[in-house]
C-alpha cells in the first residue's frame, strides 16, 4: 500500500473510531499503521512507554507516533516547559487535542510541540538511606562460643551536601572467656562544589579491648571526587591531611599528623540482586616514625525478600607498629542479615 493511501486510511479509521466508540484504553497510533492499546506510562529519552495487558511494557520511538488518545487525564510537558493536563483525542495525524475536564477548555497541539508525556515527579530535595546489619552465632557441646556483631549506616544526600554516619559493635566469647570486644563510630560530611568535585570532613573513633586500644581518634579534611554515582554503581576517591591520636592502655600514647587516602566502590553484579562493595582508608604518618594504619571493608549483599538482604563482609585492619604482644593485622569475617530503608 502506498504511503499516501495508508495515511489516508489510518486517518479515516482514527476519526471513525473516535466518533463511534468511547475509548476504553489509551491508544497510540503509529505512522506505519500499527495501533497499541494499553496505558500510557511516560515518555523518556525519546521513547513512549505503554503498559499493555498482552505484552507488558512496550517502548516505541516518539518520532514514530502519529497520534494518541487517552481515557483518562494525561500530563503533557510542552517544549516551552508549559504543563498541560487533560484527556487526549486525535483530530488528525500529527496532532493532539487536549480537553481540560474541569474547565471544558479544548486546545489543539502538534506532536512536535511536546517534550514528554507524564513526566516523572522531580526528585526530593533530600534523600535518605539507612542500612542495619545484625549477625552472630552460638555454639555449645564440645565447643562453647558465641559471637555477636552489629552495624548501622545512614546517609542523607541533597544536590550540594552529603552526610554519612556509621557505627559497629563486635563481641565474642570462647569457652566462657571473652575474646572480642570492639566498637567503631564515624561520620563524614561532603560539600559538592560541582557535580563531582567536593570537599569533605571526616571524624572517626574506635575502641578495641584486645588490641589494648582505649581510643583511636582521627579527623581529616580535604578534596574528594565522585567519579560515578548512580543507582547501580558508585566510585569515589579522597585525599587530605589528618590528625591522628591513639590512647593505649599499657603503651605510650601517640599523636601526629598523617596523610589520608580513601576510596570506595559499589556496583550491582546483578541489578537489585547481588551487590559488591569495597571501602579502604589509609593513614600514613608524616611527623614521626609511628608508621601506617589501614582499614578496609568489602563484601557482597544478596537480596532476600522485601528490603532484607544477606550480608557477607570481610573487615581488615593493619597497623605497622602495634603494641607489644599484638599482631599487625586483624581480619574479621561477618555473616548476617541486613535491612535497607530508602526514604
Amino acid at each position: 500500500m502506498r504511503p499516501a493511501i495508508r495515511l489516508t486510511v489510518l486517518t479515516i479509521s482514527i476519526i471513525f473510531l473516535s466518533l463511534a466508540l468511547p475509548a476504553r484504553a489509551d491508544e497510540v497510533y503509529l505512522k506505519n499503521g500499527d495501533l497499541i492499546s494499553g496505558e500510557i506510562q511516560t515518555s523518556e529519552e525519546g521513547l513512549m512507554v505503554v503498559e499493555t495487558a498482552y505484552a507488558e511494557k512496550i517502548k516505541v520511538k516518539w518520532e514514530e507516533v502519529a497520534c494518541i488518545t487517552s481515557d483518562k487525564e494525561l500530563t503533557l510537558l510542552l517544549k516551552s516547559n508549559e504543563k498541560i493536563i487533560g484527556r487526549a483525542t486525535c483530530p488528525a495525524l500529527g496532532s493532539i487535542q487536549i480537553t481540560d475536564e474541569q474547565s471544558g477548555e479544548i486546545r489543539d497541539f502538534s506532536l512536535a510541540d511536546f517534550q514528554t508525556v507524564n513526566p516523572p515527579p522531580p526528585p526530593p530535595p533530600v534523600t535518605y538511606k539507612a542500612l542495619v546489619d545484625v549477625g552472630g552465632a552460638i555454639n555449645s557441646g564440645n565447643t562453647r562460643s558465641k559471637t555477636f556483631n552489629s552495624s548501622g549506616k545512614f546517609q542523607a544526600r541533597s544536590k550540594k551536601q552529603r552526610l554519612y554516619l556509621e557505627g559497629k559493635f563486635n563481641y565474642g566469647e570462647s569457652e566462657g572467656d571473652e575474646d572480642k570486644r570492639n566498637w567503631l563510630t564515624g561520620a563524614k560530611y561532603d560539600y559538592f562544589w560541582t557535580e563531582k568535585f567536593y570537599s569533605y570532613l571526616r571524624p572517626f573513633a574506635e575502641y578495641d579491648k584486645f588490641q589494648d586500644l582505649d581510643l583511636r581518634f582521627i579527623t581529616s579534611a580535604g578534596p574528594g571526587y565522585q567519579f560515578i554515582d548512580t543507582e547501580t554503581a558508585s566510585l569515589f576517591a579522597e585525599l587530605g591531611p589528618a590528625y591522628f591520636y591513639e590512647d593505649y592502655g599499657s603503651e605510650q600514647d601517640s599523636e601526629y599528623l598523617a596523610a589520608r587516602w580513601a576510596a570506595g566502590v559499589k556496583f550491582h553484579i546483578i541489578p537489585q540482586k547481588i551487590i559488591f562493595f569495597h571501602l579502604h582508608e589509609v593513614y600514613y604518618d608524616l611527623t614521626s616514625d609511628v608508621g601506617t594504619y589501614l582499614r578496609t571493608e568489602q563484601g557482597l549483599r544478596f537480596a532476600l525478600v522485601e528490603n532484607f538482604y544477606l550480608n557477607l563482609q570481610v573487615d581488615y585492619q593493619y597497623k605497622s607498629d602495634p603494641p607489644d604482644g599484638n599482631k599487625s593485622s586483624d581480619t574479621s569475617i561477618v555473616l548476617g542479615i541486613g535491612y535497607e530503608l530508602n526514604f
